[in-house]
């Protein structure tokens, strides 16, 4: 009983250390692009699209890696980042042509970092439903020290073994997220929905897999409340990954040393692990409406990119703006997921995941191009920062229409959300399997035969929540 009390302690920490290995070397992607700049000096734009894509895929394949949970579980999901993580930095360092790195740095690696995302957050979802803000908080700072660590360890690596030496050792290092992943054991909600999922016929797994995810999925996108916060999420995925990517070459621009423009995001590191914790621990207090908080820092934010040209007037200034810029978004961090959580429900969290981060993944793919067409057009770096000034305070406008018709869940510790499915879509997603067996009854056995009976049983229990079944038999 000690163990298995514990064993939660043992998922976060293995969290915390995959967040630190994989989804937050997005944010050195800043580093990275100078580095690019002057090691096969190609012009700003392609090279920016490069790193944008590196940067959204570990939200953009958010519906991949719900898919690899919802298959199989988090813990495959983790060890497969980690994989793919090491396979993608490891192939850049035999490359010698920037065109070839879309393949291996922004699409393997990116992916990597996309998978050890979503299933970092959703394991700790079924660890801990009922304190998701705090124990997120936690989890996701790794993100923060990531953050802090990576830019000067990027820039140190760069400089000493050059890029594609950094690139090789960057992979070995991710690699240990396959030892975190392996901790990540499966809880007893995902225990079960794999034995549900895997009960009857193989083509009847097949097909009662798909109704429940189509399901789901139709459901979450039919959420009102949930649509204005994936625009909310858009508008900040694209303003933040602008800051990271073109605010180190804005300040080298203006005068800084390239170690200057790494410790700025160093300096977002630091105040971004103060904020992920702090917000944790405000969320748990049932008073505090998190909508309501995560639209203000964001508006915070906001004022604080208008006045960039103030902060640019010395170096200790542009540090603070760094800790500034990390305090104030790293604990929107914290709200993706916890907003997904009280907006959708446990059931479907992991769908919900999948959505928020395409969504951010959207953002973070087209937010740098466009600020740097927009920089070549004007010529003027302050043109890109007030883009992304004018998307923070959008995030702020969509993120309190997002509580205009938000449900409330009636518990924190409900662990089901009440799907109401009509008693004829029952009977036809039953019509539709007992329709692909009929057409294999000349090869099956007598006994197998005798699953077909049970066929709408399993729909029924496939769509339809035990809980709402035992409510509706009253």
């Amino acid at each position: 009983m000690e163990k298995q009390s514990m064993y939660p302690g043992v998922v976060l920490v293995a969290s915390f250390t995959t967040m630190l290995l994989g989804p937050s070397l997005p944010y050195a992607s800043g580093v990275i692009h100078v580095a690019l700049l002057n090691e096969f000096q190609e012009d700003v734009t392609m090279t920016a699209w490069m790193g944008s894509l590196f940067s959204c895929m570990f939200a953009l394949t958010g519906p991949i890696a719900s898919l690899v949970i919802n298959v199989f579980d988090c813990r495959t999901c983790v060890v497969m980042s980690g994989l793919l993580m090491m396979t993608g930095f490891a192939t850049s360092y035999l490359v010698t042509e920037i065109r070839i790195l879309f393949l291996t740095y922004s699409l393997i690696a990116g992916l990597g970092t996309g998978l050890a995302q979503a299933g970092s957050v959703v394991i700790i979802g079924y660890y801990f439903p009922d304190k998701p803000g705090l124990v997120t908080g936690i989890s996701i700072s790794g993100v923060g020290l990531g953050i802090f660590i990576q830019p000067p360890l990027f820039q140190y690596l760069m400089e000493t073994y050059g890029v594609n030496g950094a690139f090789l050792i960057i992979g070995g290092m991710t690699l240990n997220a396959c030892a975190a992943g392996l901790l990540m054991r499966p809880p007893e909600f995902e225990r079960k929905r794999t034995q549900q999922a895997g009960k009857g016929q193989p083509s009847q797994r097949k097909i009662t897999s798909i109704c429940r995810d189509l399901t789901r999925f139709r459901h979450v996108v039919s959420n009102v409340s949930f649509i204005f916060f994936l625009c909310s999420v858009l508008c900040f995925s694209i303003a933040i990954s602008t800051e990271y990517l073109f605010l180190p070459d804005f300040f080298i621009k203006q005068g800084s040393t390239f170690q200057e423009g790494a410790f700025v995001i160093s300096a977002s590191g630091i105040g971004s692990i103060g904020s992920r914790v702090l917000i944790g621990f405000a969320l748990t207090d049932e008073k505090i409406d998190s909508a309501t908080v995560y639209s203000a820092v964001n508006g915070i934010v906001a004022i604080c990119t208008f006045l960039l040209p103030l902060f640019n007037t010395s170096s200790v200034l542009r540090i603070v703006y760094g800790f500034i810029l990390g305090l104030y978004t790293g604990g929107t961090w914290v709200f993706l997921h916890t907003l997904t959580l009280e907006i959708l429900g446990l059931q479907d969290f992991a769908t919900g995941v999948g959505a928020t981060l395409f969504s951010c993944g959207v953002g973070y793919l087209t937010g740098p191009p466009i600020a740097g067409a927009i920089l070549e057009a004007s010529g003027s770096y302050y043109s890109v920062f007030l883009l992304s000034g004018a998307m923070f305070f959008s995030t702020t406008v969509f993120g309190f229409l997002s509580t205009l018709s938000k449900r409330t869940l009636p518990q924190r510790g409900d662990l089901h959300l009440n799907v109401t499915i009509p008693n004829k879509e029952v009977a036809a997603e039953a019509a539709l399997i007992e329709a692909s067996i009929r057409t294999s009854e000349t090869t099956q056995t007598p006994s197998e035969c005798c699953a077909a009976n049970t066929t709408e049983a399993t729909v029924m229990e496939v769509l339809i929540p035990t809980t709402d079944r035992k409510q509706k038999s009253k």
